[in-house]
């Protein structure tokens, strides 16, 4: 489950909470972040303030969009559209964004290229 999803008491939240604080800040190693979002849902605070949390802390993430084979084709647009309206509140300009779907593997190419993408930017001198 997600960081919002966990089912546990306040103070196992919290912990979590610390961990992935602590991994995100302290992780040296770490070239980008993807940030899951479910595509069938409007904006979540959690998300918006995760998002957020990121960009104040200048670590590189991309969004994907999961489950689109859950929704319409028509609706995959709109959706999209309207989660990053509510973007334009923090961001100038859209973080980079993915749409994927795990059983019909929609979107896998474009991740994976974009992935392999960062590690030969990462083995240049």
């Amino acid at each position: 489950p997600g960081y919002g999803y966990a089912r546990a008491s306040k103070t196992k939240k919290k912990t979590f909470q610390k961990f992935v604080v602590d991994y995100f800040v302290k992780r040296k190693e770490l070239v980008s972040a993807f940030l899951l979002i479910d595509i069938r849902h409007e904006p979540q605070p959690i998300d918006l303030d995760f998002l957020r949390w990121l960009g104040e802390n200048s670590i590189a993430f991309s969004i994907v969009f999961t489950k689109a084979d859950k929704i319409k084709e028509k609706e995959i647009e709109t959706k999209i559209s309207k989660f990053l309206q509510v973007l334009k509140a923090d961001w100038e300009s859209p973080p980079h964004h993915f749409v994927t779907s795990s059983e019909k593997r929609l979107g896998r190419e474009p991740l994976l290229n974009y992935i392999q993408q960062i590690n030969k930017n990462i083995e240049k001198p």
